[in-house]
């Protein structure tokens, strides 16, 4: 106890030393839970939890391809995919044993009409809907994984429910958000859209629910559209069921209503991706691509994260060694100019051990103090400080992380108090004998 009061009679004579120690202790502490939790996160995001992604594929036109599209010219249509070009290269997957199941996208430029009018921009193209097919398009899902796999990019309904699979006679959509304020669209809302080769078939829909897109793939196009109908928010989703009811399924389409097929492949492992990819090279029409679109979706959401665990991955080193050398700079010089006080307390009679044990807890305290300090900041702060950072993720401390930090940081502190502890014990008894200490045991002694 008298050592204990020793120690804290000292820190109290130095208050701005040991508030340092705590400082730098607790901004240490800190970022190592914030940012270790960032790095984990990071981690766990690359590993188990893109292991969880559903493994689909599709087989798309090329960025390059898709260059040379015009959207007044139907022509475009003859690079659709049928269901029997589906068919032959479905074939050739299966050669080399890869097994998968599918789901279907479809879709069709539309009319819009007085109860629903597109988005346009100053970039917009004037050209007619007889030309363009009309400046909507109806977007159909057969199932989920189809909308997750969807190019337009992945989405989330904010207003309503979303598209019932599962009812054959339900004719609703889900429309953007932008698309709903132009238009005043609420959910029940009523709209009506036109045929895109027969301006004279139009068919009515029920506004279920309002979406927003959480993803923004390379070649989805926005307000940058040079038609209105490529405006990924002038896209309204429905079921492949409805759009099958409505017509819109055919084979026997010409122009701008022949319908876009995209099959979507669901695999059981990525790396029979590219087995399914390799399968069909050779057969493989011009200018198309095997790709995966819930993977590519899934990446670029943990993009701003990736970019966030580098940063503070250097931060981290950066802190480390300026906060290991601020604290050894700091405890040194707590420690080495106290050559008359060792002296002293040794001519009273107090042991060396006595003395280490004093110096060592005057560092061991305030860098504890700091520890948990730091520790309770950083495990609290850790997903505000890294959306504020703008990792666009949820970041947490996990329990065994604040364990690291803990037992890293007890064992750093234990670090320093021997070296605290070090400077008592390589005191030279010799100089007890050094007129300075002679001079003041007399002195004391009159």
């Amino acid at each position: 106890m008298f050592i204990f009061g020793q120690a804290w009679k000292m820190l109290c004579r130095h208050p701005l030393r040991s508030l340092l120690i705590v400082l730098v202790s607790a901004a240490i502490a800190m970022w190592s839970t914030s940012g270790g939790a960032v790095l984990q996160e990071n981690h766990k995001a690359r590993t188990e939890t893109l292991d969880k992604q559903s493994n689909t594929a599709v087989i798309r036109p090329s960025s390059q391809l898709l260059e040379t599209r015009q959207g007044d010219d139907s022509s475009w249509t003859e690079h659709y995919l049928s269901w029997s070009d589906y068919d032959k290269l479905a074939s050739a997957g299966q050669t080399q044993g890869v097994q998968y199941k599918y789901t279907v996208a479809e879709s069709v430029p539309v009319r819009e009409s007085k109860s629903v009018q597109a988005i346009t921009t100053g970039n917009t193209s004037d050209a007619s809907a007889d030309k363009t097919g009309g400046n909507l398009t109806l977007q159909s899902f057969y199932t989920a994984e189809a909308a997750q796999a969807n190019e337009y990019g992945p989405y989330e309904v904010v207003e309503g429910k979303g598209l019932d699979y599962q009812n054959s006679l339900a004719q609703n959509v889900l429309v953007s958000e932008a698309l709903a304020k132009k238009n005043n669209l609420k959910v029940g809302s009523t709209i009506t859209i036109g045929n895109p080769t027969d301006a004279k078939k139009t068919y009515e829909y029920t506004v279920v629910g309002i979406y927003r897109y959480t993803g923004n793939p390379d070649n989805a196009q926005g307000d940058d559209a040079k038609f209105a109908k490529d405006n990924r928010n002038n896209v309204l989703y429905t079921t492949y069921t409805t759009f099958a009811v409505n017509g819109f399924d055919t084979t026997k389409g010409k122009g701008w209503s022949i319908p876009d097929l995209n099959v979507v492949f669901t695999f059981q492992n990525r790396s029979d991706i590219d087995k399914f990819a390799a399968a069909l090279k050779a057969d493989l029409p011009k200018g198309f691509t095997v790709s995966s679109p819930t993977i590519t979706h899934y990446m670029q959401s943990i993009e701003a994260l990736g970019t966030l665990a580098g940063t503070t991955r250097i931060i981290m080193i950066v802190l480390w060694i300026c906060g290991a050398l601020a604290l050894l700079g700091l405890v040194l010089l707590a420690a080495l100019p106290r050559s008359n006080e060792i002296g002293m307390g040794m001519l009273v009679g107090l042991s060396k051990g006595r003395l280490a044990w004093q110096f060592m807890l005057e560092t061991f305290m305030p860098t504890l103090v700091g520890l948990a300090v730091g520790l309770v900041l950083g495990a609290c702060t850790a997903n505000p400080l890294a959306g504020a950072l703008g990792a666009q993720h949820d970041v947490h401390a996990t329990g065994g992380l604040v364990w690291q930090v803990i037992w890293i940081g007890v064992l750093c502190s234990v670090a320093l108090t021997i070296v605290a502890g070090l400077r008592v014990t390589f005191f030279r008894t010799i100089r007890l004998f050094e007129s300075p200490y002679i001079s003041d045991s007399a002195d004391s002694e009159d």
